[in-house]
């Protein structure tokens, strides 16, 4: 699975305060949350098929599938039809939308809000 560290998109600023750079390493991040959410659910799925007969427990087995699964997932992710990692995008855009505009209002209006 890929991994993405999220504070490597973080770069401290000359004030100290900390400045996300590009939306890539962001929508690398949602992509790679949606995987691991699939990832799971694949896992969990596969706990469901009885382990005799056919499908048999083996550990090369076991190794198969969860490579299997990881590559499903990866695929999975990778088209957006699920589309988890587009709607957390437009609800971390709503939510700075509604930061910048109270910290707007803030200053405008040089009282806090509660």
């Amino acid at each position: 699975m890929l991994y993405v560290n999220p504070l490597l998109s973080i770069q401290p600023t000359p004030r100290g305060e900390s400045a996300f750079i590009g939306p890539s390493r962001e929508k690398a991040a949602l992509e790679e949350l949606e995987r691991f959410f699939l990832f799971t659910l694949l896992q969990e799925m596969r706990k469901t098929i009885p382990a005799d007969g056919f499908f048999e427990g083996s550990a090369e087995r076991e190794i198969f599938d969860e490579m299997m699964d990881d590559a499903l997932s990866g695929v999975m992710a990778q088209s957006g039809q699920l589309g988890i990692s587009k709607m957390i995008e437009e609800q971390l855009r709503i939510a700075e939308a509604q930061h910048t505009l109270k910290q707007d209002l803030v200053r405008e209006t040089g009282a806090a809000l509660k």
